[in-house]
């Protein structure tokens, strides 16, 4: 008896493994299949997004399933979803999302917009904090309606936020940061703990703390913001950027950015960003090359093929994708590689631009390249969207209550993200954010 529950559990071990195997072979198989679907995909994405968020605001739930986020509206997450409705040619929605921003001047404080609050009648902040990130990415989607609407109010908040990220960045030559923008603005004084990382009298304040990711984001929104106003202080503010990460971010022993100023630390979307934003030609001002060591230094040391519980598919899957930290931090941090279905698809938008880059440069082969790297990615990623609410949406990772390596833990199980639905039909519309395309 024994000899034969060994038997039968050897077989079922690799029916398990065949099946986890399946859809990433098919997804190998078929590599164009998220390319020739797009449009399908893209709008059964837009579907779920619009059937989780505020009926009156129209701001997206940011982590559906979760109880301790429930009817959250995280402002980078509002910005990023009025993109992808853009990219869905939803204009009017992507304006609900800026109008309610806009609109409700509860949210505001110490010159910007708050972290989070949450979507319901009366209007209750959840997260104080002004943060620049999340607010230079509100900018961006707000500039974007503006190209789309030629709504003044649109360019009247995008300058709004952007002249607030003109006071935090460092403008003495002589200092280390120089050009750098700062994490946030100084807290309110009687309110001690105020714009402390997490709240921390024994943390850094915002003030004092240069992200690389930030500074890439002010530069890819003032350079749009110049390019829209012709304003010469937002370009010269875009140049000041680029001085900063060259000082600062760029790490010439690994070829990548670092986290931030003094801050070695991987964080794998900052490499994307970093690409999508400054592109092949401007990289190579730092190191000839720089844009593809960097694309290689993730797939190197962030992407990895982990096993999925899908929920609706009834056992295990392999995705393919990139973590939020590097490998060798794992052990760091206590846990194994997980995939995070927006850093991915970041990923893929960076794919995008190398492919653009080198087609503009004329060169043959690099450009398919990297489509094919790109559809690849994409086809198997897909792959692992859950049918939800009508259309389909993703976790915020493959782990559940994970710790995530930049400050946050992933939301627990039976959750469902904004960010990964609102990335998966940017990377699927070719729409990048980050990238500012010459007149």
């Amino acid at each position: 008896m024994r000899k034969y529950h060994r038997g039968i559990l050897a077989i079922l071990l690799i029916l398990l493994s065949s099946y986890c195997l399946l859809s990433f072979a098919m997804a190998a198989t078929m590599p164009d299949y998220a390319l020739n679907n797009a449009d399908q995909l893209a709008k059964k994405f837009g579907t779920w997004l619009k059937n989780n968020r505020d009926p009156v605001l129209g701001v997206p739930y940011s982590h559906v399933g979760d109880p301790r986020f429930k009817h959250w509206a995280i402002t980078y997450d509002s910005a990023v979803v009025a993109m992808a409705y853009l990219a869905n040619g939803e204009t009017p929605e992507a304006q609900k999302i800026i109008d309610a921003y806009i609109n409700a001047s509860e949210i505001w404080r110490l010159g910007g917009v708050v972290e989070a609050f949450v979507a319901e009648k009366p209007l209750k902040v959840i997260d104080w904090s002004v943060r620049s990130g999340a607010n230079i990415w509100l900018a961006n989607a707000s500039l974007r309606c503006y190209q789309k609407t030629a709504e003044k109010r649109y360019l009247i908040l995008a300058r709004r936020i952007m002249d607030l990220m003109l006071i935090l960045q460092e403008q003495r030559a002589d200092s280390q940061n120089f050009g750098g923008v700062a994490l946030g603005p100084a807290g309110d004084p009687q309110y001690p703990k105020d714009q402390h990382i997490n709240y921390d009298l024994n943390k850094p304040q915002f003030k004092d703390v240069y992200s690389t990711e930030v500074t890439v984001d002010a530069y890819a929104t003032f350079h749009l913001l110049a390019q829209i106003t012709g304003e010469v202080k937002y370009s010269q503010a875009a140049r000041r950027c680029l001085k900063w990460l060259a000082n600062n971010a760029f790490n010439r022993e690994e070829h990548r950015f670092n986290r931030g100023y003094n801050d070695k630390f991987v964080a794998s979307d900052v490499q994307s960003f970093g690409i999508s934003a400054l592109g092949v030609e401007e990289l190579d001002f730092l190191e000839t090359g720089l844009a593809e060591k960097m694309a290689s230094f993730i797939e190197n040391n962030c992407l990895s093929s982990v096993t999925y519980n899908k929920p609706e598919a009834g056992g295990n899957m392999l995705v393919r994708g990139i973590d939020f930290v590097n490998k060798a931090r794992l052990v760091e941090l206590g846990r194994g590689p997980l995939v995070s279905f927006e850093w991915t698809f970041q990923l893929a938008n960076s794919y995008l631009r190398l492919e653009k880059d080198f087609l503009q440069m004329g060169d043959k082969e690099k450009p398919i390249y990297y489509r094919q790297k790109r559809a690849e990615l994409l086809s198997q990623i897909v792959e692992a969207a859950s049918s939800r609410d009508g259309g389909l949406a993703y976790p915020y990772a493959t782990m559940d209550d994970a710790v995530i390596g930049h400050e946050y833990r992933t939301p627990i199980s039976s959750n469902f993200s904004a960010i990964g639905a609102a990335y998966a039909i940017l990377a699927l519309r070719e729409y990048d954010p980050l990238v500012v395309e010459s007149k």
